[in-house]
C-alpha cells in the first residue's frame, strides 16, 4: 500500500504474475519432478497447470465478491482478527520464503558460474539492495520494471531453448508413462506448490481493473506453465532420465552444452541478464508483498516502513541453508510440497464464511 494508489494495467499485472510464477525455471525448477515422473516427468507441469487454474479460480471467485478489498481485509471482514491473523502468517511465509530461498539459489547460481571467488554473502547483497530499491518506490515501479524486461526475459529464455535443438534425444520420453498414471497424478500433487505465488493476485487486486480480474489471472497461469513445461520437457530430452536428475540446475547446463561453432562457445555469459533480471524482479515482488501484507494486518496505510524489514528477513532465510543443495531441498519442502493445498484450505474456509452470512442475511 501506498499514500497514492497506484494503478496497474493489464499487461503489467500479467508480467508480475507471470514473473512470480515462473521465476523457479531459471533456478532448480524439475530436479523433485524428474524423480517423480521418470521419462514422463514432462506430463506433471500439464497435471499442475489445471491444479493452478483450480487455485486461481477459486481466488478469483473470493475476490469477485468484495470489490476493491484485498485478502488481508477480507479474511478480516469474513473471519475476524484473530483467525485472520494465522492468515496473514501464511501469506507472508509464502512471500518471505520465496524471496529468500531466491536470493540464495540466485546467488549461489553467480557464484558457481561467474563469480567464483566472491563471497557469497556480497552477492546477496547486491541482489537484495537493488531489490530494495525498486519495491520502495512501489507497486508501479515494480510492474513497470518487470514490463520494461519482459521482453528480454522472454527472447532470451526462448533462444535457450532453441539453441538446444540439436542436442534433442525424442527416445528419452520412452517408456511414455514413466512411473505410471498415479505416480504422475501423486507427483502432480506433491509438486502442486509451484503455483502457490497466484497468491500475490489477492495483494495487489485493489490495484487492478475490476473487470479483468479473470483475464488476468487465467493469463498468468497459462503463460507461466508453458515456461514451466519447457524447462521440464527440454532438459530431459538433452540429458536423458536419469542423468538429469544429477543436476541441480538444469538452465545452467543447458547453456553451457550450447555450441555455436568455434567463437560461439560458453554462451552462458549471454544469457546472464535473462537470470539476473528474473530474480531482480522476482525480489522486488517478494519484497513488496510481505511489506504491504505487514501494512495491511496492521492496518497502516504505506508499506514503505517495512521494507527494510521484509528485506532483513529475507536476508536471515537466505542465510539459513549451508549449502545450495540444502536451499533446493527448503524449496520443496516448503513451497511447493502442499503450500498450494494450504491456500485452498484458506480460501475454501473464507468462501464458506460468505456462503454462511449471506444465507442469513437473506433469512434476516
Amino acid at each position: 500500500m501506498s499514500q497514492q494508489k497506484p494503478v496497474v494495467g493489464e499487461s503489467e499485472a500479467v508480467t508480475l504474475l507471470l514473473t512470480f510464477l515462473s521465476y523457479k525455471v531459471f533456478l532448480a525448477y524439475g530436479v523433485f519432478i524428474y524423480s517423480e515422473g521418470l521419462n514422463a516427468s514432462w506430463i506433471i507441469p500439464l497435471i499442475n497447470t489445471l491444479l493452478g487454474l483450480l487455485g486461481v479460480l477459486l481466488l478469483i471467485s473470493l475476490l469477485s465478491k468484495f470489490p476493491g478489498q484485498d485478502l488481508v481485509k477480507i479474511g478480516e471482514v469474513l473471519s475476524g482478527p484473530y483467525l485472520n491473523m494465522l492468515f496473514v502468517l501464511f501469506y507472508l511465509f509464502i512471500f518471505l520464503l520465496s524471496g529468500g530461498l531466491v536470493l540464495r539459489l540466485a546467488a549461489e547460481r553467480m557464484a558457481v558460474g561467474f563469480f567464483v571467488d566472491t563471497p557469497i554473502s556480497l552477492t546477496t547483497f547486491f541482489f537484495i539492495a537493488g531489490a530494495l530499491v525498486v519495491s520502495y518506490l512501489g507497486l508501479e515501479a515494480v510492474a513497470r520494471t518487470a514490463r520494461f524486461l519482459l521482453g528480454i526475459l522472454i527472447i532470451t529464455a526462448m533462444a535457450m531453448v532453441i539453441f538446444t535443438i540439436p542436442f534433442w534425444q525424442f527416445h528419452a520420453l520412452y517408456p511414455l508413462w514413466g512411473s505410471g498414471p498415479w505416480g504422475l497424478l501423486k507427483g502432480a500433487i506433491k509438486n502442486s506448490g509451484d503455483y502457490v505465488q497466484i497468491l500475490f493476485l489477492g495483494v495487489i487486486y485493489p490495484f487492478i481493473p475490476r473487470d479483468r480480474l479473470k483475464a488476468i489471472g487465467i493469463k498468468s497461469v497459462l503463460f507461466a506453465s508453458f515456461f514451466m513445461f519447457l524447462y521440464i520437457l527440454v532438459p530431459l530430452l538433452i540429458f536423458t532420465y536419469p542423468s538429469v536428475t544429477e543436476l541441480a540446475m538444469p538452465s545452467i547446463e543447458m547453456a553451457r552444452i550450447i555450441n555455436l561453432g568455434r567463437f560461439g562457445q560458453r554462451l552462458e555469459v549471454i544469457f546472464l541478464p535473462v537470470w539476473v533480471f528474473s530474480n531482480l524482479i522476482t525480489l522486488s515482488i517478494a519484497l513488496y508483498a510481505s511489506a504491504a501484507v505487514f501494512a495491511r494486518a496492521f492496518k497502516l496505510n504505506d508499506y514503505r516502513p517495512f521494507v527494510l524489514s521484509s528485506a532483513v528477513f529475507i536476508l536471515v532465510i537466505a542465510s539459513l541453508p549451508e549449502n545450495v543443495s540444502q536451499a533446493i531441498y527448503y524449496h520443496y519442502k516448503y513451497l511447493t510440497q502442499y503450500s498450494l493445498s494450504a491456500l485452498a484450505l484458506i480460501l475454501l474456509i473464507l468462501h464458506s464464511v460468505a456462503w454462511i452470512r449471506g444465507k442469513e442475511e437473506s433469512k434476516g
